[in-house]
């Protein structure tokens, strides 16, 4: 045999073991469209092949495509689908991470590497609310080739989202140039830190001269400090006065937020296709980061006196204004100063291994994958808090929170209160397996029928170790022994300190805690939880062409066995584990989805299309609520008294029956003016409320407890029309923009649908011509409803922001490139009530990327 040959076979059998070592797999559920090709490059060119892919489709599908190899559009995957119309995104640190679609939450909708799921981690202190939303901040922009966006169901495409689902695609080495080679290295800048950062990149394909094996590899390493500045309220608190109940912030504070974070990503692809039927390609993805966070906070704790307030100013039965004096009363509650420190070390992984073999023959496609994928994520969190005896003053009025202290108080004044050192725990996998057959007819109707089977086995785990010291108890700690009464400087990038807010040596603090006993240390059973699905799919799906009438008609059927493991245990005192009387619990159920689906397009012109599509969908709960953890306690201090919490395994998931139609006008190739509306009647959705429940005490004694319980709600109606206009103007000019209207009412009066905003619009104009692209874009979401916070609804308020990108492409192989995020350094906020009264506000600044990129 030809060593070539033998050196093929080697490599994909080991690729072949490696990926059977997982016991799973899947087939790319979503074939590539039959579309024109476009061999163009820039930015432009981009633009065209989207609205390429859009046309074409037999859904209703928006894409964004890589400007070339290694170059996308944004900064961030998660950046280029918010230009889409339809498409929201949330922000952590600065950076676009999560998609919302169509007014949906990010865990109600899917995102697919290659058509399949792909697990993910935090390193996040919160890990009340592990998410299925997808964290796109692991996934950088350079590994990507096509980002498709479908809005309507297929039979064919995976269940599990409300409102969208993303197909993300890498690239095929079969499909590229012999020899090619990419590279790019950028230093990125952050105003506030006013520090300077990484960003390398780089991309290899090749293939033989026969075209019959290839492979490709990138590398993406990306260092990222960020610093933000914060003014909040946490918590309302009830103030009773003259038989009238008020609400004051808990808190109202000031920090700063430091973070250093190193993300690499691997990427390898082979491809294999020994004759014209048979081919295969074996895909891996690893990436990791890691991150050091260092904050501090300082402001007026309001909670420890609330009836010794005196105020000034009100907005309907919110306090906004007024002033809280020393407790002398209770040596507990004498902190209306209150300091904190926070260290955070840890990071998360995710890695994908998945093998696709497909046949072709004269009339039918048979396609196989197999594969797995995993993620985990570890993070040491430690908090220090100190105390202080003060008067202090408080307002959050004209959009602003602020707090002053006598300029008496010092930091010798704060006493320790308390510290923990949380070890945080979270991991997540999932494999599975699946095969396809796309059969080819001949009938006048019908032109093809695809059909499929599916297996995939998911595991979710969460995790907490707590170590608790009381630095009061040991007389140990004073603030002044960790700062020298320097504070933070610049805040808010306005050039002055912070008044109280303190610098903090977290070094000395981390050595205290070695030299110190704790005083206790235990497994937190309110944040153990393990769950099980193992999902069934099987499918059928008729695609059909006559004259102007092209679509697909399907059903898939899907089964769900869930099994939740997690512990029942009474809290005779919270903060006393050993006082704790705990019980594993382990539920298991089952359910079974049939969801039917349409999608029709009719040409009425060559350049007209009408589409409508209807489908029944779901979206599975979050895995945090599915949980069968239930704990609870006897206090009156507490409304409502004797409060708990639980999960619930037996949920259902949200369901939906959804419709859309479009109109979509293509005036020239790279041109389109389109309108959609789309309705979604959402029969069960999930909310929280209290429920009072018997249970026993330590001793066997019933009483009632008030226990915070997700439950299936009615639903509601969410409903809004997208407009779309995209033009080349033919002399390098263009413009994009797109504006969507979403309208969400809930069944049950009081209610609102999270994450959803009514107004939501972007505008991006570029010049592409010759050796220069630029383009500057606008991105606005209104403000939604982000959940309850002391019998007070609170919003994420309404943010816009600027981005502008510009390159120079110095000759054949280099390019010059400039990239500025967030150009108006807008300021993300929220809001509590209906008053628009101020609950946080996050600056994060300006980033500026700079570099050069480089093709052979």
């Amino acid at each position: 045999m030809h060593r070539s040959k033998i050196f093929k076979i080697s490599v994909l059998s080991a690729s072949v073991i490696f990926a059977c070592s997982s016991l799973a797999a899947e087939v790319d559920s979503t074939e590539e469209e039959d579309v024109e090709r476009i061999q163009v490059r820039g930015f432009a060119a981009s633009q065209e092949r989207n609205l390429n892919i859009k046309r074409f489709s037999d859904t209703i599908v928006d894409a964004v495509t890589a400007e070339d190899v290694g170059k996308f559009p944004d900064q961030t995957v998660a950046d280029s689908l918010a230009r889409i119309s339809g498409v929201q995104v949330e922000r952590s640190d600065g950076e676009s991470d999560r998609v919302s679609i169509r007014g949906t939450a990010p865990h109600l909708n899917l995102t697919l590497l290659n058509g399949q799921n792909v697990a993910s981690a935090t390193a996040s202190t919160s890990i009340l609310t592990p998410s299925r939303g997808f964290n796109y901040s692991l996934l950088p922009s350079e590994v990507i080739q096509t980002l498709e966006v479908h809005k309507s169901a297929q039979a064919k495409i995976d269940e599990g989202s409300l409102g969208g689902t993303v197909i993300v695609r890498t690239r095929k080495p079969l499909e590229m140039e012999r020899n090619f080679l990419a590279v790019s290295a950028r230093m990125a800048y952050q105003d506030t830190s006013n520090k300077t950062s990484p960003l390398l990149s780089g991309f290899y394909s090749w293939k033989d001269e026969n075209e019959d094996f290839g492979f490709n590899f990138s590398a993406v390493y990306k260092e990222n400090n960020i610093q933000r500045d914060s003014k909040f309220t946490r918590g309302l608190s009830r103030v009773v006065r003259d038989d009238m109940t008020y609400f004051a912030p808990a808190e109202a504070r000031a920090s700063r937020y430091e973070s250093a974070q190193d993300l690499t990503t691997l990427t390898a692809a082979f491809q294999f296709a020994p004759t014209d039927s048979w081919s295969f390609i074996f895909n891996n993805l690893y990436s990791k980061v890691d991150q050091e966070n260092f904050s501090v906070a300082n402001g007026a704790y309001l909670i420890g006196s609330p009836n010794d307030i005196q105020f000034s100013n009100l907005a309907g039965s919110l306090i906004t204004s007024g002033r809280v004096f020393p407790n002398a009363n209770d040596g507990n509650w004498q902190k209306e100063a209150l300091y904190t420190a926070n260290y955070h070390l840890g990071g998360y992984q995710t890695r994908v291994h998945d093998l696709q073999a497909t046949y072709k023959a004269d009339n039918y496609t048979l396609s196989f994958q197999a594969g797995f994928t995993r993620a985990k994520g570890d993070i040491k969190d430690d908090q220090v808090e100190f105390q202080a005896a003060a008067e202090a003053d408080f307002s959050i009025v004209g959009g602003d929170v602020s707090y002053r202290f006598d300029d008496t108080l010092m930091p010798a004044d704060y006493n320790g209160l308390y510290t923990h050192r949380n070890l945080i725990s979270n991991a997540q996998k999932e494999s599975y397996f699946q095969a396809d057959l796309n059969y080819a007819l001949n009938g006048d109707w019908f032109t093809s029928i695809d059909a499929g089977v599916k297996y995939r086995a998911h595991n979710k785990t969460s995790g907490l170790f707590k170590v608790v010291w009381h630095p009061n108890d040991l007389g140990a700690a004073r603030l002044n022994q960790f700062t020298n009464g320097s504070l933070i400087q610049d805040f808010f990038a306005q050039g002055n300190e912070q008044h109280a807010l303190y610098q903090f040596n977290h070094a000395a603090w981390q050595q205290w805690t070695e030299d110190t006993t704790p005083l206790r240390e235990y497994d937190h059973m309110e944040y153990a939880f393990d769950l099980t699905e193992n999902i069934g799919n099987a499918y059928l799906q008729g695609n059909f062409s006559v004259d102007k009438l092209r679509g697909n008609i399907g059903v898939r059927y899907a089964r769900t066995e869930q099994t939740s493991e997690g512990f029942d245990f009474w809290m005779q005192f919270p903060w006393a584990p050993e006082s704790w009387i705990w019980t594993p619990v382990v539920v298991e159920r089952s359910y079974d989805d049939i969801l039917p689906s349409l999608n029709l397009n009719y040409s009425l012109a060559d350049d007209l299309i009408v589409r409508f599509a209807a489908a029944k969908v779901i979206s599975r709960p979050d895995y945090d609520l599915l949980t069968s953890r239930r704990g609870y306690r006897k206090t009156a201090f507490h409304n409502p008294p004797n409060p708990g919490f639980q999960g619930n395994p037996h949920l259902d998931p949200y369901r939906a029956n959804q419709y859309d139609l479009s109109a979509e006008y293509y005036f020239t190739r790279a041109s389109i003016v389109s309108i959609a509306y789309f309705y979604k009647d959402i029969s069960s959705y999930i909310d929280e409320q209290y429920f009072p429940v018997m249970l026993p005490d330590e001793a066997g004694n019933l009483d009632e407890y008030n226990l915070r319980t997700p439950v299936n709600t009615e639903g509601g109606v969410n409903q809004g029309i997208e407009l779309n206009l995209q033009h080349n103007f033919g002399n390098g000019f263009g413009v994009l923009a797109n504006y969507t209207y979403a309208n969400a009412k809930m069944n049950e009066e009081g209610k609102e649908l999270p994450n959803n905003s009514r107004h939501t619009y972007n505008a991006t104009v570029y010049y592409d011509q010759g050796d220069w692209s630029a383009r500057i874009s606008y991105n606005y979401r209104d403000r939604y409803y982000a959940g309850i916070i002391g019998e007070h609804r609170w919003y994420q308020s309404g943010y816009g922001q600027i981005d502008t990108n510009i390159s120079y492409r110095i000759n054949q192989n280099f390019t010059a490139m400039l990239q500025v995020v967030n150009l108006g350094d807008a300021k993300a906020k929220a809001e509590v009530g209906d008053d628009g009264v101020p609950f946080r506000i996050n600056h994060f600044g300006r980033r500026v990327f700079a570099g050069v990129r480089a093709t052979f």
